[in-house]
């Protein structure tokens, strides 16, 4: 009985970490994908200040009962302009307002990164 207990924990464990492989490879591999997506558009660094933070919490439209949040930074440019830009969850919570820096993001207002300095 204990060998068969020992058996069945060493498979999950071994099930587990093999599914967490799988999902941090899908993870990077979606990211060299974005940034081979935003290669081919002109990209821009500026000057930015963080003025604001928003979240957003909908339904996520393939399992309406799980609750999805999408996050927003709002960058005051030098030039008096601001943009409002849907950014990464780790983004959003490293960035705090006040935070100045080098905004990086492609044609479109899409965002790529926020440099502090």
């Amino acid at each position: 009985m204990r060998d068969a207990m020992t058996l069945a924990f060493t498979m999950l464990g071994g099930g587990m970490a093999a599914i967490l492989i799988l999902m941090l490879v899908a993870k990077l591999t979606g990211r060299v994908n974005v940034e081979e997506k935003q290669g081919r558009k002109p990209v821009y660094n500026i000057q930015a200040e963080v003025k604001g933070k928003r979240t957003l919490v909908e339904a996520d439209p393939e399992n309406p009962n799980i609750p999805k949040t999408r996050y927003f930074l709002t960058f005051h440019k030098r030039d008096g302009i601001r943009l409002e830009m849907e950014v990464p969850g780790e983004d959003y919570g490293l960035a705090a307002e006040g935070d100045e820096g080098i905004l990086v993001y492609s044609k479109g207002d899409e965002f790529i990164v926020f440099k502090r300095t």
